[in-house]
């Protein structure tokens, strides 16, 4: 009798010690799972950085890389330079991985980048470049119909082959808006 319960005794510690390794590898599993997730975040943040860096005027790259505060949303993106309070924001919409919409959001900070009037030529390289870093394409762009809102001599408005639409601050040279033509 005594030896069947040392046998069950050892058999039930087997078990639970099983078990306890089960749960142990689980949760490691787990972790690992969400450090890959952040890692990939991570390498997100990274590429849209040095897009931007490509992209955008040094001004807004430099506040961005000192503050960068990043929020993730489903399949938006927003980097800015404050929590609560920003005057610089950028969000990026994805689609199945691509990117479907961009917004340069105006709280103040663009007004206070130097004035680098530009001409029509140059707003188009500035949205061309725009999609080649973000949407890896070589694009054909025409002056479309001014944006709600945009119609004015201070902005551009381009469209390329597919439709999708690219608004760019002429005074600052800088890309304010993407739409992809969904």
């Amino acid at each position: 009798m005594k030896k069947l319960l040392l046998v069950l005794l050892v058999v039930c510690l087997s078990g639970c010690t099983q078990t306890i390794q089960n749960d142990q590898l689980k949760n490691s599993q787990s972790i690992k799972q969400d450090d890959k997730q952040k890692v990939v975040e991570a390498e997100k943040v990274q590429q849209l950085m040095d897009g931007i860096k490509q992209t955008m005027p040094e001004e807004i790259y430099q506040e961005l890389t000192n503050k960068k505060v990043v929020h993730e949303i489903d399949d938006i993106i927003t980097i800015g330079n404050d929590q609560n309070n920003p005057t610089l924001r950028l969000d990026f919409a994805y689609q199945d991985g691509q990117l479907v919409q961009f917004v340069n959001k105006e709280y103040g900070f663009l007004d206070t980048l130097p004035t680098r009037m530009t001409s029509e030529q140059q707003a188009k390289e500035t949205a061309q470049t725009f999609a080649k870093v973000f949407l890896n394409q070589d694009i054909k762009l025409q002056k479309t119909t001014a944006l709600s809102g945009y119609d004015t001599d201070q902005y551009i408005t381009f469209e390329d082959e597919d439709h999708h639409t690219y608004l760019v601050a002429l005074n600052i040279n800088v890309l304010l808006k993407y739409n992809e033509n969904s």
